[in-house]
């Protein structure tokens, strides 16, 4: 098994590198970062507080697609990955309070650079986890147009998510994420007991997002 593992993570590498898999999700991030640090900007200035406390980017590595490929039984290429995968390339954009995030979410929505494909509203419909955030699914439009052969199939392809979430449900989603990439390393009687933990911690930082909410607002009425 390790050894089938091994060779599927070559092959992977091989077709991550051919694609320019690395390049085109830092073009794509590079495109976008500029339009989110004006949101932040914008908005400290017209709020006079830190409405966005700060940003984020990641790219899939060969082995993280690979393993996820693995989890949700699908064929363990690139190719797949590009064409059913929404977070190759990810942004986050960590807010300070709740209303705070559907704020930066509207401001997303209008950047120029992208085109929005999809909104998943997980403050409104959490996940069965607990986990509660807004995931925008976009494309890129900076440069699409500029690239030819596979380099510029893969960018016109691949998509870009933008997560928007709460401090306090970022530090829960660090954990989670921890946890779900030990799953097969940890027993699953374990791994069950911390889902359980971690799900009832979500619903109580929920709770403690409405109350900073309800303190902030009663703060900025003085």
């Amino acid at each position: 098994m390790e050894q089938e593992k091994g060779e599927l993570l070559e092959a992977i590498q091989r077709e991550y590198e051919e694609m320019y898999l690395t390049e085109i999700c830092s073009e794509m991030i590079d495109a976008v970062i500029p339009g989110l640090c004006r949101i932040r900007e914008d908005m400290a200035e017209r709020y006079g507080r830190p409405v966005v406390q700060y940003i984020t980017s990641r790219i899939k590595s060969p082995e993280s697609i690979m393993n996820k490929l693995i989890r949700k039984n699908r064929k363990v290429t690139v190719e797949k990955a590009v064409e059913t995968f929404n977070d190759l390339a990810g942004i986050r954009v960590v807010c300070s309070f709740q209303d705070d995030v559907y704020r930066v979410k509207k401001a997303v929505e209008k950047l120029p650079v992208i085109r929005v494909e999809k909104v998943k509203d997980y403050i409104a419909h959490p996940k069965d986890t607990g986990y509660r955030s807004i995931h925008i699914i976009t494309r890129v439009k900076a440069g699409g147009d500029k690239k030819t052969g596979s380099r510029g199939k893969a960018l016109s392809s691949v998509r870009l998510e933008i997560q928007i979430c709460s401090a306090a449900m970022n530090y829960w989603a660090m954990l989670e994420h921890q946890l779900s990439y030990k799953n097969s390393r940890i027993h699953a009687e374990e791994y069950e007991k911390i889902q359980e933990k971690l799900k009832s911690y979500a619903l109580q930082i929920a709770d403690i997002d409405k109350r900073f909410l309800r303190v902030r607002k009663k703060i900025e009425k003085l």
